[in-house]
């Protein structure tokens, strides 16, 4: 059965979470002539990095990486370093109209006229966390349209919530280095310099 963990409340002491454009550029060895590909499939790339971990806390951590062995189970990530939103996001933000998918949505159910949000804010829309690519203004309705960073991958429901709390801004991710486990080895007071990579997961 496929199941998403929540990632544990542990000290992360660097934190790096952002999404990855799925460009690709080749260089001829001949002429240098570059041939740049741009393909769908932006994914959030998140790693941890953990200055020091004690005995009880790497139990934890280690346990958790556990769960995520294989090709089944899913880890739900947060961004430690991701405190507020820029933009006010007032009301209650819906979807406006099913089946939208892509890099903008229309939306309602916003405060009118305010900046409701901000380049670089973060939404989750179903399961997808999604970042914000410019700043958007809801008119006298309450009415906007949300420009993304990365693709809107399922289409959206129509007058669903539009989740906009800091709480709520996680992705859903892969281990993608299980041999990194090998930093966790033995029966230690205190574990140090501990980095974990992670991949959002499409499927």
């Amino acid at each position: 059965m496929n199941e998403i963990f929540d990632f544990p409340q542990l000290p992360v002491s660097r934190c790096l979470f952002v999404p990855q454009f799925n460009t690709k550029m080749n260089r001829s060895s001949f002429n240098g002539f570059e041939h740049i590909v741009e393909n769908p499939g932006e994914r959030w790339i998140v790693s941890y990095k953990f200055s020091v971990l004690t005995f009880e806390e790497c139990k934890v951590l280690k346990a958790h990486l556990a769960h995520l062995r294989g090709p089944v189970n899913k880890t739900r990530l947060y961004d430690t370093t991701f405190n507020q939103q820029s933009g006010l996001w007032a009301g209650v933000p819906r979807v406006n109209g099913a089946g939208q998918y892509g890099m903008m949505l229309n939306a309602d159910g916003f405060v009118p006229n305010l900046l409701v949000a901000s380049a670089m804010d973060r939404c989750v829309i179903g399961e997808q966390l999604l970042e914000i690519r410019q700043d958007c203004y809801a008119d006298e309705f309450g009415r906007t349209t949300l420009y993304f960073t990365n693709e809107l991958r399922e289409p959206a429901t129509d007058n669903s919530i539009i989740q906009s709390d800091v709480s709520a801004l996680k992705t859903i991710a892969r281990w993608i280095k299980p041999e990194q486990i090998q930093q966790l080895s033995g029966n230690r007071r205190l574990y140090r310099n501990i980095t974990l990579d992670f991949e959002e997961a499409f499927t």
